[in-house]
């Protein structure tokens, strides 16, 4: 019984001390959020390069990236607050997501979809031009 005991006093102690010696959130110590995601194409591909444009939903603090190949994006290191973002790639573009919530030391996730290339709409010729 004193055996046992013994033993496990020794792993609660071992995983107190690996806890204690674990990297922490860098943005949990600092007051710092990050957000991230993926771009989809309108076929739900990832696109990679499309840039990323997000700012403040007061139209400050402007910051831009680009994905990865695997269409991923992040922006660190971001004080918490409420931004606004929106992806571009090769003509097209995805609806701005507003007010995204982005808090102290924790991760927000937005996924945003690029949009169908808009077609050209040909206009009906001139009154003077049609017979």
């Amino acid at each position: 019984m004193k055996t046992r005991m013994w033993i496990a006093g020794l792993l609660l102690a071992a995983f107190a001390v690996g806890a204690a010696a674990m990297p922490q959130n860098k943005g949990q110590s600092t007051g710092l959020g990050t957000l991230g995601g993926q771009v989809l194409a309108p076929n739900g591909k990832p696109v990679e390069g499309a840039r990323l444009m997000l700012q403040s939903s007061d139209g400050t603090f402007p910051e831009t990236t680009k994905t990865n190949a695997q269409g991923r994006y992040w922006f660190a290191r971001l004080p918490k607050g409420l931004y606004d973002i929106r992806a571009y790639s090769n003509g097209r573009e995805s609806e701005w997501r507003k007010n995204v919530w982005v808090n102290q030391g924790r991760q927000t996730i937005v996924v945003l979809r690029l949009l169908p290339k808009k077609r050209a709409v040909s206009a009906p010729p001139p009154a003077s031009l049609q017979q």
